[in-house]
């Protein structure tokens, strides 16, 4: 490409590879959020497909807004007009490195790439992601009931700070 050359965005390019990046990141991100849901038996407290949704929801910076008894939780009192804002950073993780590995395997394919094209490759990218982020957080807005006792990966959640053997009040 010599100076006075233009550069024309291939704007198929940028948003197939987009497609590629930010689908399959969340269908990682997706799968290592239910097994772990699944190995903490969390599935038979409630809908894996709407837990699952929450914790990649959780995972890329959202919150979980508990209603109703979230005793089982520790929380008490005014403390249950709260969000649970956990970071499930192994799953985060995955999709990042997914993501940004897919990405970045794109433009070595696409070769030199002038500043345009790669605005818009990076843009495509971050609306794709937004969008698909937002039909994940509608997707796991759902009513699931959990009992937090009977999670037995997690030892029950009942009274947090307790001593091993203790048993809850309630």
């Amino acid at each position: 490409m010599t100076v006075g050359e233009t550069t024309r965005i291939r704007w198929g390019d940028a948003v197939l590879s987009a497609v590629a990046a930010v689908s399959w990141a969340f269908l990682a991100m997706a799968g290592i959020a239910a097994l772990g849901l699944h190995l903490l038996d969390a599935d038979a407290a409630g809908s894996l497909g709407a837990m699952t949704a929450a914790a990649v929801a959780l995972a890329v910076g959202g919150s979980v807004t508990p209603s109703g008894d979230v005793s089982a939780f520790g929380l008490k009192g005014e403390a249950t007009r709260t969000a649970i804002d956990i970071a499930p950073l192994g799953v985060s993780l995955v999709g990042a490195l997914l993501l940004g590995w897919i990405f970045v395997r794109s433009l070595r394919r696409a070769g030199v790439l002038g500043g345009p094209e790669l605005a818009v490759r990076i843009g495509v990218l971050a609306a794709l992601f937004v969008a698909l982020l937002g039909g994940l957080a509608w997707a796991g807005h759902d009513s699931i009931t959990i009992d937090g006792k009977t999670l037995g990966g997690l030892g029950g959640l009942g009274g947090l700070g307790e001593a091993p053997g203790a048993e809850a009040e309630g």
